[in-house]
């Protein structure tokens, strides 16, 4: 037999304590929780400090290796440095740390890089002592890693071995260095590293959400948000305020205490007695209290646990056993034999439901079943997978005895000729296809409600149609966190908060910020004190701060799991794992398009700090938008309130450049709805060589609207007019002076460029209005023609001028009175 190895010893540190508590005088402990110590090796969990809201609470720990003695010493020593930057070891090892000790979350990732490297190191042969590697080493390791990582992870290992060479002097058996890359940007190092520049070229790591993805996104939360939430939490209201119906029968739900007060107020009344075993009866002695009948007997058959099953009894319910032992102590019992029931006791008598007859006759049932089926909005559960219990497409019979009789006893569709008569019934409804498919053996989670008053959305036809007429309560939790996903998404899009800052917004955040709607947040990242801050919204996203703040059953935060905390504590924090909600809403707008009638979202990586990085893309074309990004991202205040990160953030990329392109094309269509009305009523809403293109393309549009009858249905909305014209007019070019329909091969402004250039894009300098047989001139532009004509006449009659200049004048009036005259000539026609 081979000996046992014997353990590794354990390596002690000589500059911290075993003892020594992990987060010190620099951080903010909470009342009541024990601070975990230095010498604890396998892990810190951090509940003794504040835990953000979008950190769950698996993430708010230091996890130390366990294989490896050595190096989870040093991993503990760099973690407690960082955490305890003014500690004394520190200072007299003259090493000196910013006094803000980093967040535990940064302490987590360092450690896991840094445990990184020194597996690396143990792989490739480098010395056990880190601080004799050369900045040629640190290099090479960082060109492995460059092979399978990006940029940001390299950046990050470049951030933690900095954090290492900080405290390397206290870390046992490593020896004291300094920063390999001597104080370069870590981003600098990263992306020379990776040898390429950053996709995005502008030193910030984050992408944009691209267009096709945002714009539907956006969309459908908000329709969930303005259209979809009223209907879901009205009526999950409606739900929680209905009685609910047990498992035997009995009404609403009890808490602890309630029943607690049931015992005492039975046990008070001197007429009841407390029934026991006459006999000793199935492992019970004779005298001890039959537990089962008594906790039926007080809650009305509500329940047969009161005071606990066999040997299964908590704490609670042996207080209540006492009570009832120190009655019948006192001589108040009642003895029973088996299951005679309780015949003979001074009080109310109870029986079994497994032995009453609902006071219904078996004709009585059988009609109760025949009036549930007759309903058409009901349906048979059925299993929608072969099982033991049955195959595929049988029906569950024990859950639809529970919804049918307020009862979950499959014997009432016993094989007994009362039960294959039922089941009959039952059969003839699921063959006319009147069923509803059940996973396993489902619950009342699986049963249909109705949704009677939801709101209207447009269908595949193009009628109006409810967006549920039916759902049941596992549908109704998916829909609540389709909610809550719509409330987060809208709120992140539109308000270029952080997912921290979001997920700490509070109840009663709504207010007003220099007059202006905003809603308050502790901003996180890199400021330890966690200060209060304002942000800028608009009305919509209030709105969604609304529907959030009813959808939630937290007591402070908007941002919550969906079930409030249970005995076991296994729901009810606050936060939520932003990531896997947006994920979840994309998938089902995308799945659920019949019912909803939104659009699809094109699939995407989308995750919660890209919301910051598109919107801030989006309003960094407005003006002074740096400034305004500055203060709404709370960037540090540099160079009039906004920095380089500022910019990286508002600058432009490639998706979005061509989606602004594609806007300007939609404005130019939204701008000739005008026209379009105009020409309707039989107005020449234009003069100039492409007068009569505009007009026969407006008649176009006209004629489309006129005779496909679902567009003439919607010949009031806008939005169909807009599409029709766009269409129409895919290169209109508005101007200030005229519109241009874009056509090379007629553009007079193209003659003034070389052959091999002509036909990209109109030359607004080179454009001749009055001669281009693109030029359209409309009442809008009237005014200036008008004036130009006035003031080049005066121009022409100044004695002063010379012959050449007064030819050239002459000329340019001509061509603007081809303009006016048309004008004129329009108006004295009308």
């Amino acid at each position: 037999m081979m000996p046992t190895p014997a353990p590794l010893p354990v390596p002690v540190s000589h500059v911290f304590g075993d003892d020594e508590p992990v987060f010190g005088t620099a951080h903010h402990l909470v009342d009541g929780i024990a601070v975990p110590v230095f010498g604890k090796r396998r892990s810190w969990p951090g509940d003794c400090i504040r835990r953000p809201s979008n950190r769950p609470k698996a993430m708010w720990t230091v996890y130390f290796p366990v294989d490896d003695p050595q190096r989870n010493l040093q991993l503990r020593e760099l973690a407690f440095a960082l955490l305890n930057p003014t500690h004394r070891v520190l200072r007299q090892a003259s090493v000196f740390l910013t006094a803000e000790p980093p967040s535990l979350s940064t302490v987590t990732q360092t450690c896991r890089k840094i445990n990184t490297v020194m597996r690396w190191a143990h792989a490739h042969g480098w010395p056990a002592d880190l601080g004799q590697c050369s900045p040629d080493d640190w290099q090479e390791f960082l060109d492995d890693q460059a092979r399978d990582n990006s940029s940001a992870v390299l950046r990050h290992l470049v951030q933690a071995v900095r954090h290492l060479a900080k405290v390397s002097t206290v870390v046992t058996g490593i020896s004291g260095f300094t920063d390999p890359w001597k104080g370069e940007p870590a981003v600098e190092v990263a992306r020379r590293t990776a040898a390429v520049a950053e996709k995005y070229g502008d030193g910030l790591s984050t992408p944009s959400i691209p267009p096709a993805t945002w714009w539907p996104l956006l969309r459908a939360a908000w329709t969930y948000i303005h259209t979809f939430a009223p209907d879901i939490l009205d009526l999950r209201d409606k739900l929680a305020a209905a009685p609910k119906i047990t498992r035997t029968g009995g009404a609403t739900h009890a808490s602890s205490a309630e029943l607690d007060d049931k015992v005492r107020t039975w046990l008070a009344d001197p007429a009841h007695a407390v029934p026991v075993h006459a006999v000793a009866w199935n492992r019970a002695e004779a005298g001890v209290p039959v537990w089962t009948t008594l906790s039926q007997l007080i809650t009305g058959g509500a329940t047969a646990c009161l005071f606990g099953r066999g040997n299964h009894v908590n704490g609670r319910q042996k207080d209540r056993r006492d009570m009832v032992l120190a009655a019948a102590a006192e001589g108040r019992v009642q003895p029973i034999a088996g299951r005679d029931g309780i015949t003979a006791t001074a009080g109310p008598t109870y029986v079994p439901r497994s032995r009453r007859p609902q006071g219904r006759t078996a004709r009585e049932l059988d009609q109760v079943l025949a009036d549930w089926l007759a309903d058409p909005g009901n349906r048979v559960p059925v299993r929608d997978r072969d099982a033991a219990a049955g195959a595929a497409g049988t029906p569950v019979y024990g859950i639809l005895a529970r919804h049918v009789f307020q009862r979950g006893k499959a014997d009432l569709f016993s094989h007994s000729a009362t039960g294959l008569r039922r089941r009959a019934m039952v059969a003839e409804a699921v063959a006319a296809g009147r069923v509803m498919p059940v996973i396993g053996e489902a619950t009342h989670r699986y049963l249909t409600i109705d949704c009677p008053g939801f709101a209207l959305v447009t269908g595949p036809d193009s009628e109006p149609r409810p967006w549920r007429t039916t759902i049941t309560r596992r549908e109704l939790d998916d829909e609540l966190r389709m909610i809550r996903a719509a409330c987060y998404c809208f709120v992140a899009g539109l308000s270029l908060m952080r997912d921290s800052e979001i997920q700490e917004i509070e109840r009663g955040a709504l207010t007003t910020h220099f007059g202006s709607p905003a809603i308050t947040s502790r901003k996180i990242k890199r400021d330890p004190s966690q200060p209060e801050l304002f942000w800028w919204v608009i009305e919509p996203v209030a709105e969604a701060l609304a529907v959030a703040e009813r959808l939630s059953w937290h007591t402070s935060h908007l941002f919550a799991t969906l079930r409030p905390p249970t005995g076991k504590q296994m729901f009810g924090r606050r936060g939520i794992e932003a990531a896997d909600d947006i994920d979840f809403f994309i998938e089902h707008i995308n799945a659920d398009r019949d019912r909803t009638g939104l659009p699809e979202i094109p699939l995407a990586h989308v995750r919660p700090h890209m919301f910051r990085r598109t919107m801030s893309i989006i309003t960094g074309r407005e003006p002074d938008a740096e400034i305004a990004l500055g203060l709404q991202l709370k960037h540090a205040a540099r160079r009039a309130l906004a920095n380089r990160t500022t910019v990286n953030y508002g600058q432009m990329d490639a998706k979005w450049a061509k989606e602004f392109d594609h806007e300007l094309e939609w404005a130019a269509a939204r701008k000739l709805v005008d026209l379009l009305k105009a020409r309707r009523d039989g107005e020449a809403v234009a003069v100039g060589p492409g007068a009569t293109r505009l007009h026969a393309r407006l008649d176009n549009v006209i004629d489309t609207l006129d005779t496909d009858a679902r567009l003439r249905a919607q010949v009031a909305d806008e939005r169909a007019q807009v599409a029709l014209l766009h269409a129409e007019f895919p290169d209109l070019h508005l101007g200030t002076l005229n519109h241009c329909m874009w056509d090379a091969g007629q553009a007079e402004c193209q003659n003034q460029l070389p052959p091999d250039q002509r036909g990209e894009a109109p030359l607004i300098g080179a454009c001749k209005p009055a001669r281009c047989r693109n030029s359209t001139v409309t009442r809008a532009h009237a005014p200036i023609w008008l004036a130009e004509e006035e003031d080049l006449t005066e121009m022409s009659k100044d004695p002063r001028l010379a012959p050449p200049r007064r030819e050239a004048v002459l000329i340019e009036l001509a061509d603007v009175q081809r303009i006016t005259r048309a004008f004129k000539d329009q108006k004295g026609g009308h």
